[in-house]
């Protein structure tokens, strides 16, 4: 049984490295994820801020913010379209990180009840 045990805690550790690597893929592209969408909240936030005002726009005032309000609309929808472009990629690097964790999970566990078995036995 310390043979199996050995060959599991063996396992364990190649599995920690793959897993660590998942995850850093999968923390370097939810950080790209966060910083589009961001980008996006803080476009509709400008959009909406376009048109605010106290006082009445003249007509060059209201032919200038509708020129930005649409630049900004632009800018949104391409930040939408990254944005679905993305989610399936990182739905993907969530998966393959969650699963490297889990392996990882795993194969300590057994390692551990290996472990126990043989130390029992003896």
């Amino acid at each position: 049984m310390k043979k199996n045990a050995k060959q599991l805690k063996q396992l364990a550790r190649l599995a920690q490295i793959r897993s660590d690597a998942e995850l850093k893929r999968f923390v370097a592209f939810r950080t790209h994820v966060d910083a589009v969408r961001l980008q996006g909240e803080q476009m509709r936030g400008k959009l909406a801020s376009v048109y605010e005002r106290n006082d009445a726009f003249s007509i060059a005032e209201a032919r200038l913010a509708s020129q930005e309000a649409g630049r900004i609309a632009h800018r949104i929808a391409q930040v939408d379209v990254e944005l679905a472009r993305l989610w399936p990629s990182f739905d993907i690097a969530r998966q393959r990180a969650v699963r490297e964790f889990g392996r990882v999970q795993i194969l300590n566990r057994l390692a551990s009840d290996a472990d126990d078995d043989g130390s029992t036995a003896n």
